[in-house]
């Protein structure tokens, strides 16, 4: 037993011996521990200090207890009671990080190393230090310091209210459908689980919910346009005074948060809230952010009005007497499926295939071999990899990829453990999550097939980051930036828009006909294809958030500014009835003021992975010279520095345009 808490050989937990009312009493040892420890480094140290004796040292304690907390993470949606231990886990790091910054004496050791005996990396993990302090308000005066500390409990509060009045609207909605016929043009499997949702409720029927997997089903299959509209009505009144329980508006939640947020900000003497988190992320001022996205939105608009024209043709073909936001979705996929009718090339993919070749891919390209791994975990669907380089250990990942009770419904990567270098030679490595909702045997659409990619290659990323300080190494937004976190998962998914990939995932799919490159290459640029759509509701997102946080003024009518998002991406005006912010949760898990950052790392995801499509290019030459000069370096570099080093130039968007404009 460490602290509590058993390890396996392995250095992982051992999870099948844990209880619930274990885990706090462990954490709290670990608090109690440290916070002695730390009074000592100080007091020994602190006049002084040198690197391994000050911030090595800290860095031991910091590594110790938020190692643990991390691994606890996946265990929070195993039931009532594991939630509520590891959520008073959460409280104890939370703690720790505030007592640790506010000791008397540590904010001025940090400020008495010899800056000139340090390397790059020390120096910017002297940076982030210094940046911790600096977001956290330690510099401030007393009052001001606690005008920050009730203003940030006040924040987290309005953030868990958000997403409690988000779920609550989401989950109090259901219908029940008697008539299978209502279902047309759903699979038999899709059919089943639907069936089966009712079945467990103890109702005869077809259980339809606002789960997301739900609503784009809905939208995109079901020829019933009634069934369309009523779950896009609700899907887009979720948690607004239009819903079925007005108490759940997110409005005022949202109003009183961007307040909160700009009066933080100012606090720190910045600006506004948006400034805060430009340090992190490649864009360095409010209008260089701007500037992106006006250009995207500028180009997207001749493809949008180009698609709505095609839309509003098919519509009238159908004998629709005008287009409607929940026809958009359904019309796109049909004439898509008309274009791919004759290709021969099935939307189904086996789980099991694709995650082969994912392993297979990096096995080749980077030289890395995956393999199981006989370890304890928090559930029997969950398998355990071992990730090697010639025989030297790099890691583990965790693949939790089946639906169950309680889990989350979307794909996530957790980063859980990163790598870290300490001076007596003991190495820690790194150890990441990959969870996923999909049923046992189920088969993927291309579109899951890209959310699998994507989140694998975040757990890839979390093994290969080569730091010698975990500090750099989390591949997290709050450590890397969201841009630099996002991007490598948005260049992992490139893979699945490649012919030859996929031709690779269909002969490991059982009973699919094979296909040649070229109807594989048709295919692929036909489900390109009417995306303007989907592409300028992403594009509103990222403006209405950037915004909403570099303006304060707007948070005053924000029903206004969601208008004038919706009309500056040029959708139609029937588009611009949706209430998406009240539904937007990306303004309240880590990203505000930088969603935009998913289309940033897009477009340079895009542009980056032209390198592997030139003709005769050695592509594990490349995916070495990738994982050298973008993927090892984690956080010791913001992306764009990294972009230029493996492409040798600055990003151009003619290849994300290109991507958009499929032929």
């Amino acid at each position: 037993m460490t602290d509590g808490l058993a390890l396996l050989s392995t250095g992982l937990l051992d999870y099948a011996s844990l209880r619930p009312e274990q885990l706090q009493p462990a954490l709290e040892h670990l608090l109690d521990a440290n916070l002695t420890a730390l009074a000592r480094i100080v007091t020994d140290h602190g006049q002084s200090p040198g690197w391994d004796d000050l911030v090595l040292a800290v860095e031991r304690l910091d590594q110790r207890l938020e190692d643990h907390f991390h691994s606890l993470v996946p265990l929070v949606y195993e039931g009532e009671q594991w939630a509520l231990a590891v959520d008073a886990c959460n409280g104890l790091l939370l703690d720790w990080n505030r007592r640790k910054h506010e000791h008397p004496g540590l904010y001025e050791a940090y400020q008495r190393l010899d800056k000139a005996a340090l390397d790059v990396e020390q120096r910017v993990v002297l940076s982030r230090i210094f940046r911790g302090f600096r977001l956290g308000g330690f510099q401030l005066g007393t009052t001001e310091r606690t005008q920050l500390r009730e203003t940030d409990a006040a924040i987290a509060a309005l953030e868990q209210q958000f997403m409690a009045n988000l779920n609550n609207a989401r989950d109090g909605w259901s219908h029940l459908l008697s008539d299978e016929a209502q279902l047309s043009g759903l699979s038999d499997a899709h059919r089943q689980r639907l069936r089966k949702r009712a079945s467990e409720a103890g109702l005869d029927g077809w259980w339809v919910d606002l789960g997301e997997t739900t609503v784009e089903l809905i939208l995109e299959r079901a020829d019933d346009r009634v069934l369309r509209e009523l779950i896009y009505r609700a899907s887009t009144t979720l948690a607004t005074d239009r819903g079925r329980d007005q108490a759940n508006d997110n409005v005022p939640v949202l109003r009183a948060l961007l307040r909160l947020r700009h009066e933080r900000a100012r606090l720190l003497g910045l600006a506004n809230a948006a400034e805060q988190g430009l340090e992190l992320k490649a864009a360095r001022t409010t209008l260089e952010v701007e500037a992106f996205l006006e250009g995207l939105i500028k180009g997207c608009r001749p493809r949008l009005q180009a698609d709505l024209r095609i839309l509003q043709a098919r519509a009238s073909q159908q004998g629709f007497t005008a287009i409607q936001p929940w026809d958009f979705a359904y019309l796109s996929r049909c004439i898509r499926d008309e274009a791919t009718a004759n290709l021969g090339v099935l939307d189904r993919f086996a789980l099991e295939g694709a995650l082969s070749v994912f392993w297979r891919r990096h096995e080749r390209l980077f030289g890395i071999r995956l393999s199981p791994c006989a370890a304890s975990a928090w559930h029997p669907d969950v398998r355990v990899l071992e990730v090697t380089e010639d025989d030297r250990l790099l890691g583990y990942i965790y693949l939790d990829l089946h639906e169950r009770p309680g889990k989350l419904p979307w794909p996530y990567c957790y980063p859980m453990r990163q790598r870290h270098e300490d001076t007596d030679g003991t190495l820690t490595v790194p150890t990441a999550l990959v969870s996923c909702c999909f049923g046992h045997g189920a088969d993927l659409s291309h579109t899951d097939l890209c959310k699998v990619f994507h989140e694998c290659g975040h757990a890839m990323h979390q093994l290969l980051v080569n730091n010698r300080h975990r500090l750099l190494n989390r591949t997290v937004p709050s450590m890397l930036g969201p841009d630099g976190c996002e991007f490598v998962g948005m260049l992992t998914e490139q893979w699945c828009w490649s012919a030859p990939v996929l031709q690779e995932i269909i002969a490991a799919t059982p009973q699919t006909t094979q296909v040649s490159q070229e109807q594989l290459r048709q295919w692929l640029s036909a489900r390109r294809r009417l995306q303007a759509v989907t592409e300028a509701r992403q594009l509103r997102l990222a403006w209405f958030d950037f915004i909403a946080h570099r303006d304060d003024a707007v948070r005053h009518d924000l029903r206004s500014l969601a208008r004038r998002a919706s009309e500056y991406v040029g959708l139609p005006e029937s588009l611009a009835q949706d209430g998406f912010a009240e539904s937007f949760d990306y303004l309240v898990t880590g990203y505000e003021a930088g969603y935009y950052s998913y289309k940033w790392a897009q477009a340079h995801a895009i542009d980056a992975f032209t390198r592997f499509e030139q003709d005769g290019v050695d592509q594990r030459a490349v995916a070495q010279d990738l994982r050298r000069k973008i993927i090892a370096k984690g956080g010791l570099r913001d992306l764009s520095a990294s972009f230029d080093a493996f492409v040798g130039r600055s990003v151009s968007f003619q290849a994300y345009q290109r991507w958009h404009e499929p032929a």
